[in-house]
C-alpha cells in the first residue's frame, strides 16, 4: 500500500500571506487538522496545524501555549484583547517550515517510520513537485478497518 491509497484529496491549501483568522475558519469549517501552506504560485511552502496558530508563543512569549496563558493569567480581558492581536498575524509567521513530504508512491511502512521516529504527524503528498493529498495519522487509522 502507498501513499496515494492512504491520501486525502484534494488537500485543501492556505496561502503563505492570509491571516490566522482564515486558516483558524477554514480548519473549523472544514473539520482539519492540517494545512498545507502555498505561495502564489500553489507552491507548499510550510505546513500550518491546529497547534501552530491562536495565541501562538512568538506572539505571546511568556504564553507556552493557549492553554498556559489561560490559566496562568489571563482574565477574559486579555484574552479577548490576545485574540484579537493574533488573528490578523500571517500564516507565514507561525507555519512549520521546512516540510517533511512523501511521494504518492512512499510505501505506507515509510510514512509510518517517519512519523515514529521523527514525531510527524502529517505529510502533504507530492506528484514530484506538486501538492496532490495529505495523509495524517488519522489516515493511517484505515488501516485497520481495511
Amino acid at each position: 500500500m502507498q501513499a496515494k491509497d492512504l491520501m486525502t484529496v484534494p488537500a485543501i491549501t492556505i496561502n503563505a500571506e492570509a491571516t490566522i483568522e482564515d486558516a483558524a475558519r477554514l480548519l473549523l469549517e472544514r473539520n482539519l487538522s492540517c494545512l498545507p501552506v502555498v505561495d502564489d504560485q500553489g507552491r507548499l511552502v510550510g505546513m500550518l496545524t491546529h497547534s501552530d496558530f491562536g495565541l501562538h508563543v512568538k506572539f505571546m512569549p511568556l504564553a507556552g501555549n493557549l492553554y498556559t496563558l489561560m490559566d496562568s493569567w489571563a482574565n477574559p480581558d486579555q484574552l479577548e484583547e490576545a485574540s484579537r492581536e493574533v488573528k490578523s498575524k500571517k500564516v507565514r509567521d507561525v507555519m512549520k517550515q521546512p516540510v517533511t513530504t512523501v511521494q504518492e508512491d512512499a510505501p505506507i511502512a515509510e510514512m509510518a517510520r517517519l512519523m515514529a521516529t521523527k514525531d510527524i504527524h502529517r505529510f502533504p503528498v507530492m506528484r514530484g513537485d506538486e501538492l496532490v493529498g495529505v495523509v495524517t495519522r488519522h489516515d493511517m487509522l484505515k488501516l485497520l478497518i481495511n
